[in-house]
């Protein structure tokens, strides 16, 4: 038994291993603020975070399903890498006992606890490098869309290597939305009710240097991708976005914006930032919070993408404002083409609040007066609080919040995308062929009307919708009829068997087809020889493209029936 003092130098040196002065906390912090759930679940992380840096590692050996029926020698070479103590010549019992005890250890032992295997080298374990086990796997993806903030590393979901999929137009608004998402914090592993730190150094180094008339130190410049407060404010100033002119609308000209402001869809918050810096004109500390809230618009025939950035500051000598001190609050609204397809057409601004001449990296911005859309910005400010509460509620609240507006998904079968478009299709004639879905997601529909087909397909993943001529299709539904026995016959001599039997395994439609195109009766739907495609806007970009949030629906249909409009898909025949 230790006595008191003993034991109080045993927990004085673990809270200097914990927390001391050479230890970098970084991590700890990281996890705290990533991690959903009360203080307890935020804590537990952030202890294990610590853990992680100080355990050693393990070697963890793959225990058969019958162990017993390897002989001696077997058993002993399988155990001993990893066992503790085993003497020279342990018998097959021992060995079998030991054994019993490692698994049960490596079964307790949490995922962080890094393993090396039986020759000492390190091994990958399902989820080893995350605090969360059941985490979805994800995939790096590089998009450029944005050359004036720099390349963005987003997160899509793990996929197939084989799987077919459908990639996203380079420099369309499909990767803006990921890229913008992304940068400005609204995805990722933290959530609204996480608050970051940003960079008011790096926020300074914006500035150009001859405006900069106070004393600094060597400007500490940071890239886009490091800090959402740089991100933000390059956003707010750059007089181009894509390539393409950013419009700083007057309060002639906010018509896009209150369409766009109207016909949102679930507005997703990003994380809290927090600018811990200073006012040179009066010497006078200052301390902004501000955040970003993404969605996407469909209406009047036009989509897009806005972001409203807002916030607020405490002032060593004003006091509080409504405004976020050296950081800008803006709409940025930016619309695709008529055609519904990702070319990004327009980029309109709106400057609702500016730092000021001595501050703002343009020298100064015309601030808009836009009175129309308060309500519906104070709406999403409001909601934004909401959101924060409620990410990190451990209960019925968080999940709620993850189902609707998170990356997690659902526990039900929401209706696809696929299904809304066939519902506008339908409507017009054209009926369903065949439906199925690949491995990983890729959903697929063959659609016909008179003498054309139309074959539809829709990623989850990249959330892209894809309409192209169906007539190709029949090719390979004809090699799969063959192979049925459904087709008989050779050449031009080929029939199809219309038995009662086979009407009933295949259907009417789909025979009917089969024997039209066999006959040449099938034309080219000559407006798709060239396949149209365009992102989903509003849905997660980071998710499984299901249709899980309140607004979703409604913003996906009028998405996709400016697609099929456009297509002439839902006309005359």
């Amino acid at each position: 038994m230790l006595s008191a003092y003993n034991q109080n130098e045993v927990l004085l040196s673990m809270m200097d291993s914990l927390v001391g002065d050479h230890v970098d906390l970084e991590p700890m912090r990281k996890a705290f603020e990533s991690t959903r759930g009360d203080f307890a679940a935020k804590f537990t992380a952030a202890v294990q975070a610590r853990f992680a840096q100080l355990v050693v590692p393990e070697v963890f050996i793959d225990v058969p399903e019958h162990p017993q029926e390897l002989c001696k020698a077997e058993l002993e070479a399988l155990v001993r890498p990893a066992a503790d103590l085993l003497h020279s010549n342990p018998t097959k019992r021992e060995l079998l006992t030991t054994l019993d005890r490692i698994q049960w250890r490596q079964e307790l032992r949490p995922a962080w606890v890094p393993r090396l295997d039986r020759h000492g080298k390190p091994r990958s374990e399902p989820g080893a490098d995350s605090f969360d086990p059941e985490a979805p796997p994800e995939r790096p993806l590089v998009v450029g869309a944005l050359a004036e903030l720099g390349d963005v590393t987003v997160l899509l979901p793990a996929s197939d290597p084989e799987r077919p999929e459908l990639v996203m137009m380079p420099g369309g608004i499909g990767e803006w939305e990921v890229a913008l998402c992304a940068i400005l914090g609204v995805t990722g592993k933290r959530g609204p009710a996480t608050t970051v730190p940003i960079d008011a150094e790096a926020n300074e180094a914006l500035i150009p240097e001859g405006r900069r008339w106070w004393a600094v130190e060597p400007a500490k410049s940071l890239r886009a991708a490091q800090d959402p407060g740089v991100a933000s404010e390059l956003l707010a100033t750059s007089t181009t976005l894509g390539g393409l002119p950013v419009t700083d609308t007057t309060p002639q000209d906010h018509e896009r914006l209150a369409i766009a402001l109207g016909a949102a869809g679930d507005w997703r918050h990003s994380v809290r930032w927090v600018l811990d810096g200073w006012d040179p004109g009066v010497d006078a500390h200052i301390l902004a919070t501000a955040r970003a809230a993404v969605a996407g618009w469909a209406g009047e025939g036009r989509s897009g993408l806005i972001v409203y950035v807002y916030g607020g500051a405490l002032h060593g000598t004003e006091g509080l404002i409504a405004e976020p001190g050296p950081l800008h609050s803006y709409l940025l609204c930016v619309s695709r083409c008529a055609d519904g397809t990702d070319v990004v057409d327009v980029v309109d601004r709106v400057i609702l609040a500016c730092p000021g001449e001595d501050w703002c990296h343009r020298d100064g911005c015309p601030v808009a007066d836009f009175p129309e859309a308060a309500e519906l910005l104070a709406a999403i400010v409001t909601t934004g609080d909401v959101a924060g509460v409620a990410d990190q509620d451990g209960g019925r609240a968080g999940e709620s919040y993850q189902r609707l507006y998170g990356a997690g998904g659902t526990d039900h079968d929401p209706d696809s995308v696929l299904d809304y478009l066939e519902m506008e299709l339908l409507g017009a004639g054209w009926v369903e062929l065949e439906r199925s879905t690949w491995e990983g997601g890729l959903e697929e529909s063959l659609l016909r009307r008179g003498d054309h087909c139309l074959i539809a397909f829709y990623d989850p993943i990249t959330r892209q919708l894809r309409l192209a001529d169906g007539k190709s299709q029949l090719d390979g539904m004809l090699d799969i009829l063959a192979d049925d026995g459904v087709l008989t016959g050779e050449d031009e001599y080929v029939t199809v068997d219309t038995s009662e039997q086979v009407v009933a395994r295949w259907g009417t439609d789909i025979l009917t087809a089969a024997e039209d195109h066999l006959r040449g009766r099938i034309q080219d739907l000559s407006q798709l020889s060239v396949p149209v495609q365009g992102t989903l806007l509003g849905l997660h970009p980071h998710a499984d493209g299901a249709l899980n949030a309140p607004e979703s629906t409604a913003l996906a249909k009028e998405q996709l029936t400016v697609l099929a409009r456009v297509a002439s898909l839902l006309g005359d025949k």
